[in-house]
């Protein structure tokens, strides 16, 4: 072991994101999942029960390529929880078209109530660091990093 004393030009920071990682039987499996995923980290779903104040929300959005439309995909899911307080706790992707890098689904969702749901860690933003979208046959798996 070398001195210590002489190797101090060091500290240890904080981490300000978080990664999530999501995996379906497809791309629109894993697309849902990590929408879900996103949602249960801000509040616990196991304490949002759909009821008939449920509000639909219709949700299009575009990319240039893959990474760059599940960005704006969860950045769009995020904005509206943020605007609207609204809480996803369905949602189905109802087209994902790989040529011009458009996603159409529609999320169901309820008002934040903070004296009814757990809430859990906010996230400030979606990020593009060391996203990764990875296909096989039979199996979709998507990485995330979330700033929080």
């Amino acid at each position: 072991m070398g001195n210590l004393g002489q190797l101090c030009n060091f500290e240890y920071l904080d981490h300000t994101a978080d990664i999530m990682f999501v995996w379906g039987k497809d791309l629109k499996e894993s697309f849902e999942q990590m929408a879900l995923a996103m949602m249960h980290y801000m509040v616990e779903l196991d304490t949002v029960e759909m009821d008939d104040s449920a509000v639909t929300h219709e949700i299009k959005v575009s990319g240039h390529d893959m990474d760059s439309l599940l960005f704006a995909y969860m950045d769009e899911c995020l904005f509206i929880f943020n605007t609207e307080f609204s809480i996803f706790k369905e949602i189905e992707i109802l087209s994902i078209d790989r040529e011009s890098f458009t996603i159409e689904a529609r999320a169901k969702g309820i008002e934040l109530d903070k004296s009814k749901h757990t809430t859990g860690t906010e996230i400030k933003a979606i990020t593009y660091s060391c996203m990764e979208i990875k296909e096989a046959q039979d199996k979709s798996e998507v990485y995330l990093i979330v700033d929080i």
